[in-house]
């Protein structure tokens, strides 16, 4: 028995950025929400109109890191910044989860700002990056 992930549920979508993955495997936390572009209207009783926009899945995936090496922050933080890269929320990128996980590369974009934090003045930490999940990378045959 096979065990689906997002992979199985997205399109090949080709990054905005491809020379290199955003691969800093995140610590402890890593959730996955996904939804469907649906609308409820609640009317009068039990009765209620469901209108289903697409059948295609939103996934999100938040990622947290307690403490992380100035290399790893540095990448990171690279990966948000440069506007050849992730430019904030506005460029997409591939991202490579951790191998318990899966072994696909997603094509993804930073749904949240930016923000770190320095803890006991000697390592920094991530609270939480959110990653909207766009599609999956290509395989090469």
């Amino acid at each position: 028995m096979s065990i689906e992930t997002m992979y199985d549920f997205l399109d090949d979508v080709t990054a905005d950025y491809t020379a290199a993955n955003l691969t800093v495997a995140p610590q402890e936390i890593m959730n996955i929400g996904g939804e469907k572009d649906i609308e409820i209207h609640p009317s009068r009783g039990i009765y209620e109109e469901r209108i289903i926009f697409s059948d295609e899945s939103k996934f999100r995936v938040k990622l947290q890191w307690r403490t992380l090496s100035d290399e790893d922050h540095a990448s990171l933080f690279g990966f948000y910044h440069d506007p050849a890269k992730g430019c904030g929320l506005g460029r997409t990128f591939y991202w490579e989860p951790p191998d318990q996980y899966d072994s696909h590369i997603y094509t993804v974009r930073f749904d949240c700002k930016w923000e770190s934090f320095l803890q006991n003045f000697k390592a920094f930490g991530v609270a939480s990056l959110i990653l909207a999940v766009l599609g999956r990378k290509a395989e090469t045959p």
